[in-house]
């Protein structure tokens, strides 16, 4: 399961926002200009890079490494499993970079978009861009690192709200974190 939701991350990685299937802006929302649309993708141009897809196939690998469900395949087919998410996300890439040009042309104003193309269109800002990408690994695993503390803290509350056993609660929520087929008490599902 881990593996899969940081599949759809590693398709965000280069948006910093999830591209929905049909972007449909709030209500009273103005639609965007010509020019902000021309300056959005411009600007999602510009913060991509030829490191994208060597980054999402580590965030892959990585991911696929920390994944129970994951370690126990043969090695043949987590690299089938490997390749085959990075090459669907390489793939579907344009087509989530499309739907981010309206949203990030609503989201900013026509001097805003003007400024972001400006700064990511000198050597400094695609200096910056390459690197956001190449470090999108290890930020991930840095993310990752605190998923524990997040466990406990939710756990804890959840289960004085609605008084279960915490360690329990916080058991069953790494086991859908981390992909275990098993409920709480080891025994399959009928």
């Amino acid at each position: 399961m881990r593996f899969w939701i940081v599949l759809l991350s590693a398709m965000a990685l280069a948006s910093g926002a999830m591209a929905q299937a049909k972007v449909t802006p709030p209500p009273g929302v103005e639609q965007p200009s010509a020019r902000q649309m021309h300056l959005s993708r411009r600007y999602i141009e510009l913060t991509q890079s030829d490191q994208m897809e060597e980054a999402i196939r580590q965030l892959i690998v990585g991911e696929a490494a920390a994944d129970p469900s994951m370690r126990e395949m043969p090695a043949e087919d987590q690299a089938f499993m490997v390749d085959l998410a990075t090459e669907l996300t390489v793939d579907l890439m344009p087509q989530m970079m499309e739907r981010l040009v309206p949203v990030y042309a609503r989201t900013f104003s026509e001097p805003e978009l003007t400024a972001l193309v400006a700064f990511f269109d000198s050597e400094l800002g695609r200096s910056i861009a390459g690197k956001s990408i190449s470090s999108a690994p290890e930020v991930n695993a840095a993310m990752m690192s605190v998923m524990p503390q997040l466990f406990e803290k939710m756990a804890t509350r959840v289960c004085a709200r609605f008084g279960c056993d915490a360690a329990e609660m916080r058991a069953m929520m790494q086991g859908e974190a981390y992909g275990s087929a098993l409920p709480l008490d080891g025994k399959p599902r009928n």
